[in-house]
């Protein structure tokens, strides 16, 4: 399986290091990922073997599974349970919020993950578009936008604590074979600019008109009407999501 099935990017951010950029991004109150998400160790999926040219194989970027895979926020609560024998103070934040009210982040082709027809970037909804025509895909986030993350210290503390021993945390996994979720973005109200290479035709313009039509009040679709190769969509439909998420290895902390 590959990391498209999921996110269409994984982009260096400044503020963020690299993170995984969703497709179908997740309401943050979901009880099966979403915000949840953090401190939760989640399945490791392999990249897989993809042909290439000349005969090389090209091997993928292994990826997380933005989806529970035990516990809950397994590792932040191994934390708060041992914050004595961690030396964490009581009033002590182990989840960190930095809010970012005007942040806007930029992709280039080269930095998209899907290079066919898939769900529009990032779009709570059904709405196709084809990334093989893609210039430039921009997110202009909104004021409420917000970082939650673990610091690795907490996590590193944890791991000393146990000795490396991942299964005096749980036995029902083994950490060290997955990978731990240990920041989050989440947005209540965001745009992303698709720009094509070349014009959008009529078909396009009325699957536009229609996502207005069904999501009106919601989610807006705004094709540029100049050259037609721009089309922004505005999500504010009072709903808070995870657009993106970063991960670590137990054997890098």
């Amino acid at each position: 399986m590959s990391s498209s099935n999921y996110y269409w990017s994984r982009r260096l951010v400044r503020g963020f290091g690299k993170m995984w950029f969703l497709i179908i991004p997740q309401e943050a109150n979901s009880s099966g990922g979403g915000a949840s998400l953090l401190g939760s160790v989640v399945n490791e999926m392999s990249g897989g073997l993809f042909p290439g040219g000349a005969g090389f194989t090209i091997i993928g970027k292994d990826f997380p599974e933005p989806n529970h895979l035990t516990t809950t926020q397994l590792l932040l609560k191994a934390i708060e349970s041992h914050r004595k024998e961690l030396k964490l103070a009581d009033d002590e934040q182990i989840v960190v919020e930095v809010k970012y009210p005007d942040l806007n982040v930029v992709f280039e082709k080269s930095d998209a993950l899907k290079s066919s027809v898939g769900n529009f970037p990032s779009l709570p909804v059904s709405f196709s578009i084809d990334y093989s025509r893609m210039e430039k895909i921009s997110i202009q986030f909104g004021a409420n936008t917000r970082k939650l993350f673990i610091p690795t210290g907490y996590l590193s503390r944890l791991k000393d604590f146990v000795g490396g021993d991942d299964s005096q945390i749980t036995t029902d996994i083994s950490i060290d074979k997955e990978t731990i979720v240990h920041q989050i973005l989440l947005t209540d109200r965001y745009s992303v600019t698709f720009e094509s290479a070349s014009a959008f035709d009529s078909n396009f313009e009325a699957a536009a008109n229609l996502g207005n039509m069904l999501n009106a009040g919601r989610i807006l679709f705004d094709i540029e009407q100049t050259e037609k190769k721009q089309v922004t969509v505005t999500v504010n439909d009072g709903s808070e999501y995870l657009i993106a998420l970063k991960d670590i290895d137990w054997d890098d902390l």
